[in-house]
């Protein structure tokens, strides 16, 4: 030990010989404050060398302390960081040298020394301390109090002149206020700390606590001028404990009011001392203590999980230590540590409750009565805009109510009052939304058409229909959570049972307040379907029949079901409200889900008052009940809502024939009959043929009224377009294909053709002579008298009998094959395509335009079969020219888009039926011919330019033209490349060109009429972008196609209309 000793002595002696000697020689200003920093940091490693090693002892720290003082004495001309170097040498000494034999005076004399190194004197210094000294200063008498207090000397306890601890707690506290660093905060409060540990008066701690609780409350008050870290808040919590810990715990204060009254002073100071403490002292000082905690507990808003921590252990030490000298805050304490119990890393402090509520009857008392008071408050709460006040009171009454439960008190008061209290609050919420919503513009309708579209992706589960503003996603998430705490207790099926029987309550908001808290406890986290057998063998099940879930869920769907009824049958949708209506949707979805397979009987009386909503004009409703029908789908096993519809068409069918036949052409039916033919698709077509009987009824009954009948005929077009997307559900056999594209020009008879032709002429005469050879005509009448045969050998007979015989021989067989070889879905589409044609000349033209789209969708569909087919042509084609030529009964003229559809009618029409339409087209060529030439002249005059020329010159795109497959949509370019807006006229030109295109690429049509075709589309050929109509006339003559191009008479064509005015 003694070679160990003398090593360190021998490591330590020339750095302090040399820190001696530069200190003395600064003395005499014979060296520099650098000089001396130069010598300090040697002296300072060493003594942090030594220390770590464990070499120092008492006699190895006198000995480096002697330098040290002569920095002390000459501390106004040094810097800063040369005293926080010496200070930190003497930290080392004191820690690590010292020890516990430290001399209680020169203990006192550091800590005296410390505290004016620090003091802000201007008369001292010329510069104030840096944070650094400061921190080394609270530091060093950190471990000189940790010394005193082993040593226990009693020197910290001195009172009058003596005493120096009020002056360094003045000096700590001021730190604390009025600086803004982190670490001079945290080592003046642990510096405090330490006194409190040391010092062992009552009295000096008791003067000691109003003005460190002072000072705590005004630094932990949240401000946002002084935001202080989460370590510094922690320090001062912990210091806040301590403090009360060591003066008002009741422990500490029974003693010392034991104390008082057992001791008898002789001295007037003793008497003065001890009359500081009795009850009056402690009357005095509790109020300002709960006043100051009021303050404190504010923090408790703080997210950081160390803060948490430390108020919990402040609350603690009062509900646990100090209930009696501080029951007023006790409270307050219970409240904090409910908050504190809403963290997600709260099992501490959750467990602390509990035990507190079970192990003291008078917490458990005071939180009850907090439990009421927050019932009581939660519904105005919850009609505030502000979202934090109803998170953080949902939360608290969801954890007051799980500890109460879990401490064994009577839940049945309390499980009245959760159902009251969420009724209540949810409805005060509802009633909040509604002011609030009549300021605003409700989402508009959704169009069926894109509701079908996005089918797909609705969410497999329902959207928010109240609490649904994100500003209330909090508060939602915390009511979830109340819920699903509540699921988790016994007493849920009474708290939910109370919840039900508030659905009949007469106000709307309450209703849908209730129907919301039942779903929600209801709702199971799996999917499986009720099994009686499982209920039956629950031993709860047999208390309370009215209580178990499957009665409840029955009790909630029947008391939610009318509304779901008298919405959709209602003629004035405003007498229902919306969310009350979608969440009866829900309740119908749970009854559903619970009985499975087993609850399809019930689609016959819900499945159809849910089509309705599809169409509803709330887009929120309509997206909720998109989100019921599939979900009910899955819930009663059909593969997807499709299939159910189609295996329930029969009933909704019937319904909505009931409905047309009984004259009732309400929104309603035809709404449900759209939503089922986008979702069912062609699959339904086999269960539409008595209902389009009865639209075809209807529209004859109410033709007048053009808005039903563009209904009507919107829904069969519905049909006509779900045929056409999959067309092998008609069954069809297609005729014998036909190249509808090789009508070339007739060419010249040559050698070969003419052999071939002599030898068709006689194999055709060979069998003739052999069928009438092998052929014997059955008696076509019974055998008569030779009178007989002469009466039938008269003319007239003869006349009248083979007139029989092709009547039976030609149209007998036919109307038999025609109907024997047509399927059922067939002649539904082509009945919808004959009663179209009378509708032709509807007064409306949106009627008209339907009926036109509606034959551009079925005309490809028919036309696989020709026998059927070509007889519709034949019927369509009058009602179409007229269309197309823009005349009316009344005289007036056709609405643009009417001749534009027509024109591409026709050209489907002429594609699908081939040479059938040759007589037609020929027939209105020459009306087709002028209607071409005033388009095109008009559109040339707008202008204000001859069109041919600029498309020679290559200066201009092409005109777009539509066919029965495309639209091509490129607009025409004027000059530099600007573009005109594409008019009626425009388009109505680009229709008849692909109407001309059509009729050259399949039906015959004459040479005449040929080489107009030519003329009218040479110049459209040779324009950019126009390779089809070039490819078209190529095909079909490609020599009259080049010869046309070349000739410049084909090139004037345009120029002869602007002159003449006639067609050349």
């Amino acid at each position: 030990m003694n070679q160990s000793r003398q090593q360190a002595f021998q490591r330590l002696r020339p750095p302090c010989v040399e820190l001696s000697s530069v200190a003395l020689k600064f003395k005499a200003d014979q060296a520099s404050p650098k000089a001396i920093l130069l010598a300090l940091e040697p002296v300072r490693q060493t003594l942090q060398s030594l220390g770590d090693e464990n070499l120092l002892d008492e006699k190895l720290a006198e000995y480096a302390f002697f330098p040290l003082t002569h920095i002390f004495n000459q501390s106004r001309r040094l810097s800063s960081h040369i005293i926080e170097v010496t200070i930190r040498c003497v930290e080392v000494l004191v820690s690590k040298g010292w020890r516990d034999k430290l001399l209680p005076e020169m203990a006192r004399q550091l800590l005296i020394l410390m505290g004016l190194l620090v003091s802000q004197n201007p008369n001292q210094r010329d510069e104030p301390p840096t944070d650094e000294l400061i921190v080394a200063a609270f530091e060093c008498i950190s471990v000189l109090t940790r010394q005193i207090s082993r040593l226990g000397a009693g020197i910290l306890d001195e009172v009058g002149d003596k005493n120096i601890v009020d002056q360094l707690v003045y000096q700590l506290l001021e730190a604390i206020t009025n600086t803004t660093a982190e670490n001079v905060q945290v080592s003046a409060t642990y510096a405090l700390l330490e006194l409190y540990h040391a010092v062992e008066s009552p009295v000096l701690l008791a003067s000691l606590l109003p003005r460190t609780v002072s000072t705590l409350v005004k630094v932990l008050r949240p401000n946002t001028q002084a935001r202080r870290t989460r370590k510094v808040l922690v320090s001062y919590l912990e210091l806040l404990t301590v403090a009360l810990k060591r003066v008002l715990t009741d422990n500490v204060v029974s003693q010392i009011l034991v104390h008082e009254s057992d001791t008898k002073p002789s001295k007037a100071d003793d008497l003065d001392q001890a009359a500081k403490l009795d009850q009056s002292w402690l009357d005095a000082t509790t109020p300002q203590i709960d006043l100051a905690l009021v303050q404190v507990v504010k923090i408790r808003a703080q997210q950081g999980s160390d803060v948490a921590q430390a108020l919990l252990k402040l609350c603690l030490l009062i509900l646990e230590d100090c209930s009696r000298t501080l029951a007023r805050s006790v409270p307050l304490m219970v409240e904090t540590l409910v908050i504190l119990c809403r963290r997600s890393d709260s099992s501490e402090a959750n467990a602390a409750l509990r035990h507190l509520v079970i192990s003291q009857p008078e917490i458990a008392n005071i939180l009850r009565g907090k439990f009421s008071d927050w019932s009581r408050v939660l519904p105005r709460v919850m009609q505030g805009n502000d979202d934090k006040p109803k998170q953080q009171m949902l939360g608290q009454l969801a954890i007051s109510y799980s500890v109460l439960t879990d401490a064994l008190i009577p839940a049945d008061e309390l499980s009245s009052t959760v159902a009251s209290v969420l009724v209540d609050s949810v409805s005060a919420s509802v009633e909040t939304n509604s002011a609030r919503s009549k300021l605003i513009d409700e989402a508009p309708q959704i169009h069926p058409t894109d509701l079908v579209r996005q089918s797909s992706e609705v969410a497999r589960n329902f959207k928010p229909i109240i609490l649904d503003h994100p500003s209330q996603q909090s508060s939602l998430k915390e009511l979830t959570s109340f819920l699903a705490s509540i699921k988790s207790r016994a007493y849920s099926p009474n708290i939910t049972r109370s919840i039900v029987n508030h659905i009949r309550d007469p106000d709307i908001s309450r209703r849908i307040s209730a129907t919301w808290l039942a779903l929600n406890l209801l709702r199971s986290d799996s999917d499986d379907a009720f099994d009686v057998a499982d209920w039956v063998d629950d031993p709860s099940s047999a208390l309370d029949l009215s209580t178990s879930r499957p009665f409840l869920i029955s009790d909630l769907y029947s008391l939610t079901l009318q509304h779901l009824l008298q919405h959709a049958e209602s003629t004035v949708k405003s007498d229902s409200d919306p969310r009350l209506v979608a969440l009866s949707l829900e309740c119908l979805v749970l009854q559903a889900s619970q009985l499975g397979e087993s609850y399809r009987p019930e689609l016959v009386e819900t499945l159809f008052p849910l089509l309705t909503f599809l169409g509803d004009n709330d887009a929120r409703l309509q997206i909720h009940a998109m989100a019921a029908l599939n979900l009910l789908a899955t819930a009663c096993e059909y593969s997807s809502a499709a299939q159910m519809l189609v295996e329930n068409a029969d009933y909704l069918v019937n319904a909505i024939a009931l409905r047309l036949n009984a004259f009732d052409v309400s929104r309603d039916g035809l709404q449900v009959l759209a939503m089922m033919i986008r979702l069912g698709g062609s699959r339904l077509l086999p269960h539409l043929d008595d209902l389009i009987g009865s639209i075809f009824a209807s529209l004859d009954n109410f033709h007048g009224y053009s808005h039903l009948v563009e209904k009507l005929f919107d829904i069969l077009k519905m049909v006509v377009e779900e045929s056409s997307r999959n067309p092998t559900v008609l069954g069809i056999q297609p005729s014998q294909e036909r190249d509808r594209h090789q009508h070339g020009v007739p060419h010249a008879s040559g050698l070969d053709d003419i052999l071939d032709d002599l030898q068709a002429r006689k194999d055709r005469k060979r069998k003739s002579h052999s069928d009438h050879r092998e052929f014997t005509t059955a008696p076509h009448r019974p055998w008569t008298s030779s009178a007989d045969d002469q009466e039938a050998k008269t003319p007239r007979a003869v006349a009248d009998k083979a007139q029989k015989e092709e009547g039976d021989d030609t149209l007998e067989p036919s109307s038999r094959d025609k109907e024997a070889g047509v399927p059922k879905s067939y002649k539904l589409l082509l009945n919808i395509a004959e009663s179209a044609v009378p509708h032709m000349s509807s007064p409306s033209p949106k009627v008209r335009l339907i009926l036109l789209e509606l034959l551009q969708k079925i005309c490809p569909v028919l036309a696989q079969d020709e026998n059927s087919f070509l007889p519709l042509v034949n019927s369509v084609w009058p009602a179409l020219v007229p269309r197309l030529l823009g005349k009316r009964d009344d005289g007036s003229t056709d609405m643009p888009y009417t001749v534009q559809a027509a024109a591409e009618t026709m050209s489907i029409l002429c594609w699908a039926a081939g040479d059938f339409m040759t007589s037609r087209v020929e027939n209105l060529f020459p009306d087709l011919e002028a209607m071409f030439k005033r388009y095109y002249l008009a559109i040339a005059q707008s202008r204000k330019q001859s069109l041919p020329s600029r498309m020679l010159n290559g200066t201009s795109t092409s005109l777009g033209y539509l066919t029965h497959q495309q639209i091509i949509q490129e607009p025409p370019e004027v000059g530099g490349g600007s573009r005109v807006m594409r008019n009626s006229d425009t388009q109505i030109l680009e229709s008849l060109i692909a109407l001309l295109i059509t009729i050259v690429e399949s039906v015959r049509i004459s040479e005449d009429n040929a080489d107009k075709v030519f003329d009218m589309l040479d110049p459209i050929m040779h324009m950019p972008g126009q390779e089809r109509v070039k490819m078209a006339l190529q095909k079909y003559n490609e020599d009259a196609a080049w010869l046309t191009g070349q000739c410049p008479e084909g090139r004037d064509f345009v120029d002869s209309i602007r002159r003449t005015g006639s067609v050349p």
